[in-house]
C-alpha cells in the first residue's frame, strides 16, 4: 500500500475528471495514516473541499457542521466498523453518498453495505483512477436523483416547466425595464420577489433570472404554496427518512435538497399559511433544516425566488404575512407589468405562440386578418399572457383567429389609439401594394416613420 500511496496524480487523469469533481466536497474517514495521506493528495487537487479524519467520532462532528457530497469510508476501524457507523448516520439524517473501502470483501459485507446505503465498494489496494471514477459516479447518481425528484414533482403539480423556458418577449419600455431588473438581480445571490397579476409571466421571469445567474448549472425547482398544510410543506420542502423493520433506511429528498446550489421558486408566496411561514422563517434565519424523521440539521446553499399577486408589505402590515419573513424574502422586488400596460408587445407574443403551438399541435396557422388584428390589439387581456396563449390555442383549434376573441353581445368594440394608427397605416400599405414610399406620401409622413412603425410591428 505504501507504493500506491506514493503515487502522484497524473495530469491526464486530473483533466479527465476535472468537470465532474471540481465542485465536489468529500469527507475521508480512515484510521491508516498512509491511506489518509494518499487520498488527501489524490482528492485535494480535484475537489472543491476535502476533509480527512481518522475516526467516526470526529467525522460525526464534521457532518453536524457541513453537508458533504461524498463520504469515503474505511470499514475496519477501532470501536465500530464503518458500516455500523454509516447505518447509524443514515437513521439520524445522512444524505451523502458513501463509498466503502476495505481490504476484506465477502458476501455478508456486501449485503451490509447495501442495507447501510453505501453507493460503491472499493477493494484495497486500488488505483487513483478507480477512486476518482467511484466519486464521479456517485456525483452523477446524486445529480440524476435530484433531476428525477424535480421532474416527479412537476408531474404531480401538472406543470410543464420545460415549455416555459423562453425569455420575456416584447420590445416595450416596460418589459425592457423588467429585463434590466432581472439582469441586475441575476448577478447577486439575493432572494427575489416577483410581483404581478395572474398570468403575467412571473414564472418565466423567475426562470430567466435563474438561467442568467451563476446558479444556472444547478436545478430550478418549483413549489406551489397554495393550500399547503404545515406538515405537507415540511415534507415537500425538507424530505423525509423512512426506517424499515430490517433496519434499512429509505431517503426521500425534498425540494430544498433538490435545489441545492440552484434556485427554489415559491409560487404564490402570499398564499402560504402562517404555520408554513413560520417554517420558512426559521429556515432562512438559521440556514439549516432537518428532514422529517431525522435529528441532524443540514445547511445547503439555495436561492429563493418568490412570486406574488399582492403587495407583501401591505399583507405584513395587515398581520397576514410575517414582517420578518417579508424582509428576508424581499431583498429585491421585480414588478411584472400586466399585458394591458405593454400593448405593443401583443403582436410579438401572437407570433411566438402561434408558431410554437401550431408546430406542437401539427396544424396549419390560419390567416391573421385585419379584423383579428383589430380585436387582439383592442382587447385588455385581463388574464394577461396566459389568456393570450389560450386564446391563440383556441384559434388554432377552430382554424379562425377572428372568432377566437369575439366582442361581447351588444358591446361596442373600442380600439386604442395605437391600434387605430396601426390599422390605418397597414390599410394604406396594402392599398399601395406594400410600397412604403407611396404609403408615406399618401399619409403625409416621412418614409423612415413607416419603416420604424413596421419594424416595431415585426413587419
Amino acid at each position: 500500500m505504501t507504493d500506491v500511496a506514493e503515487q502522484l496524480l497524473l495530469p491526464e487523469t486530473k483533466t479527465g475528471f476535472a468537470d465532474a469533481l471540481a465542485h465536489a466536497s468529500v469527507l475521508v474517514i480512515d484510521d491508516e495514516p498512509g491511506m489518509r495521506n494518499f487520498l488527501s493528495k489524490v482528492l485535494t487537487g480535484n475537489c472543491a473541499r476535502v476533509d480527512v479524519t481518522k475516526d467516526t467520532q470526529s467525522a460525526s462532528t464534521l457532518l453536524d457542521e457541513y453537508a458533504y457530497d461524498v463520504i469515503v469510508l474505511d470499514n475496519i476501524m477501532p470501536a465500530k466498523t464503518g458500516l455500523e457507523w454509516l447505518a447509524e448516520q443514515r437513521k439520524i439524517g445522512l444524505f451523502s453518498d458513501a463509498i466503502l473501502i476495505t481490504a476484506h470483501a465477502d458476501l455478508d459485507t456486501a449485503i451490509q453495505a447495501i442495507r447501510a446505503g453505501a453507493s460503491d465498494f472499493l477493494l484495497k489496494p486500488f488505483r487513483t483512477n478507480q477512486m476518482l471514477n467511484a466519486i464521479s459516479h456517485s456525483l452523477e447518481r446524486a445529480r440524476l436523483r435530484r433531476q428525477n425528484s424535480v421532474l416527479r414533482h412537476e408531474l404531480e403539480l401538472g406543470k410543464d416547466i420545460l415549455k416555459n423556458r423562453d425569455a420575456l418577449l416584447g420590445t416595450s419600455a416596460e418589459i425592457q425595464q423588467v429585463r434590466q431588473s432581472i439582469e441586475r438581480a441575476a448577478k447577486t445571490h439575493a432572494h427575489v420577489v416577483i410581483r404581478g397579476e395572474a398570468g403575467s409571466g412571473k414564472q418565466v421571469a423567475a426562470r430567466m433570472l435563474h438561467t442568467s445567474s451563476p446558479r444556472s448549472g444547478n436545478p430550478f425547482v418549483w413549489l406551489h404554496c397554495y393550500g399547503m398544510a404545515e406538515a405537507t410543506f415540511k415534507d415537500r420542502l425538507f424530505g423525509r427518512l423512512e426506517t424499515h423493520p430490517d433496519g434499512s433506511v429509505t431517503r426521500h429528498d425534498g425540494m430544498w435538497q433538490s435545489a441545492a446550489g440552484g434556485t427554489l421558486y415559491l409560487e404564490d408566496i402570499d398564499m402560504l399559511s402562517m404555520g408554513c411561514q413560520n417554517v420558512l422563517t426559521e429556515l432562512l434565519t438559521t440556514g439549516r433544516f432537518s428532514p422529517v424523521g431525522a435529528s441532524r440539521t443540514v445547511g445547503l446553499n439555495v436561492r429563493i425566488v418568490s412570486s406574488t399577486t399582492k403587495r407583501l408589505l401591505d399583507m405584513a402590515q395587515a398581520k397576514a404575512f410575517r414582517l420578518d419573513l417579508f424582509y428576508l424574502l424581499n431583498v429585491v422586488e421585480i414588478v411584472q407589468p400586466p399585458l394591458r400596460e405593454r400593448h405593443e408587445d401583443v403582436l410579438d407574443l401572437i407570433t411566438y405562440f402561434s408558431q410554437a403551438l401550431a408546430a406542437r399541435m401539427g396544424v396549419d396557422m390560419p390567416a391573421f386578418t385585419p379584423l383579428a388584428r383589430r380585436r387582439f390589439l383592442s382587447h385588455d387581456w385581463p388574464g394577461n399572457v396566459m389568456e393570450l396563449r389560450n386564446t391563440i390555442e383556441r384559434a388554432l383549434i377552430r382554424g379562425n383567429f377572428e372568432d377566437a376573441l369575439e366582442p361581447a353581445a351588444g358591446e361596442i368594440e373600442t380600439e386604442r389609439l395605437a391600434a387605430v394608427e396601426q390599422r390605418h397605416i397597414l390599410a394604406i400599405l396594402e392599398a399601395c401594394g406594400g410600397n412604403k414610399a407611396e404609403a408615406a406620401r399618401r399619409l403625409g409622413v416621412a418614409r423612415k416613420t413607416i419603416d420604424r412603425k413596421c419594424r416595431a410591428w415585426g413587419l
